[in-house]
């Protein structure tokens, strides 16, 4: 439930553009950030996964209650260093490391860069001896699994690293310029079971102390990556995530590891933020209830990607019956279906939609130019002061 001072904050942005706009409760956010930050161990790190939502005033909210950030590309890394980060406060994952990638996440002494191939481990070494640098890295490792697929893969083959078989061909203890940390594990996501997260860890430390053995290579730190899942779904209970932390101890404890890193996107910053759109038509096909609206997959794609829908309510509220409809956006493709849901039946032109959880994985993960339709504004409140950092643009902002 969007409180009602948040609400007065979301009316004031759509009567000053009345375009589709994400909003985001940066106190919320804070709020819940301070709540893991005071419980957290000294031998857990936890560190945020900026694809889930790069924007600055985001990034540095989380800096100031002692996260870590995890980058991905060189975009990402430019947006960290301008939002005044440092570094030294960096973790760079992601399969697509260019010998020059990783050249310039050195210069910008980035504190650990996980190596993904064999390739990215003889260029990061040469890269480190030609700067007169070591460096710290983690071993990207692709475990086998009989669970099936997931959005980072579960039992698939992916770009993530080397199965274990592959890393014992190469001998990791030649390459002198880097100083080999620990391991980076992590094929799952939006998982609500703590009992599960469990599981699947004791499965991954288990197999990678193995591994650390046979490769005569440091397991200082245990990167476990991400996974903690929102609730996108009626019925769902958030997670605990003291639990979470205990199960984390539990598991340091018993297999007497020295450092468990946690890379943390949608549960940090899915709940702080929504996307708003109006209603364009509604109509009736063959017996189904349909709404079209404003903005599309050209500004949340996430449920076309993956299945899973923000939730949605209508802003106003109203006495009316509800109705299912399927809610579509303004694009020339079937996939552009934001889901089915219960709304009230009396919606009609001109009235707001409001998805919630959709501070994670939202604007940042769609495809905006598609179609040359407008792009979402983004707005904020920190501090209960509310600033429009980017207003929706045209078409007309962008297109050459």
């Amino acid at each position: 439930m969007v409180k009602a001072e948040i609400k007065k904050h979301i009316q004031t942005v759509i009567d000053r553009f009345d375009a589709s706009f994400y909003f985001y409760d940066l106190d919320l956010l804070r709020s819940h950030l301070s709540e893991m930050a005071e419980i957290l161990d000294p031998d857990i790190k936890l560190w945020y996964a900026c694809k889930a939502n790069p924007m600055s005033a985001i990034l540095k909210v989380l800096r100031n209650l002692g996260f870590g950030i995890d980058v991905a590309s060189s975009g990402e890394l430019h947006q960290v260093l301008n939002s005044g980060i440092k570094g030294e406060h960096v973790i760079a994952t992601g399969p697509g490391k260019s010998k020059s990638y990783l050249e310039h996440l050195i210069k910008n002494e980035v504190k650990t860069i996980v190596v993904e191939s064999y390739n990215q481990v003889i260029w990061l070494n040469e890269a480190a001896e030609n700067l007169g640098k070591k460096v710290d890295a983690l071993i990207r490792v692709q475990l086998d699994w009989n669970e099936g697929k997931s959005v980072l893969g579960g039992d698939a083959i992916t770009p993530f690293g080397l199965g274990p078989k592959d890393w014992k061909q190469h001998d990791l203890n030649q390459f002198k310029n880097i100083n080999f940390k620990g391991f980076h594990i992590f094929q799952w996501g939006n998982i609500m079971e703590p009992k599960k997260l469990e599981a699947i860890w004791e499965k991954c430390v288990e197999s990678i102390l193995e591994l650390a053995k046979e490769l005569n290579v440091s397991a200082q730190i245990m990167d476990l990556g991400g996974g903690l899942g929102v609730p996108y779904k009626e019925g769902q209970t958030k997670i605990n995530f003291k639990e979470i932390h205990d199960i984390l101890v539990n598991i340091k404890n018993k297999y007497k590891l020295e450092t468990i890193w946690m890379e943390l996107g949608r549960f940090t910053t899915a709940e702080c933020g929504n996307y708003l759109t109006k209603i364009v038509d509604v109509k009736e096909v063959r017996g189904k209830r349909l709404l079209v609206t404003e903005g599309g997959i050209n500004h949340c794609a996430r449920v076309a990607l993956t299945g899973q829908a923000f939730p949605c309510k209508a802003l106003s509220p109203s006495s009316a019956k509800l109705a299912n409809f399927q809610v579509h956006g303004p694009l020339c493709t079937a996939l552009d279906h934001l889901g089915d849901f219960d709304l009230p039946e009396d919606l009609k032109i001109g009235d707001w939609l409001i998805f919630t959880m959709a501070g994670a994985y939202g604007f940042t993960e769609s495809m905006p130019y598609f179609l040359c339709h407008k792009l979402p504004g983004e707005a904020l409140v920190y501090n209960n002061d509310l600033m429009v950092p980017r207003p929706p643009k045209t078409s007309y902002d962008w297109m050459i």
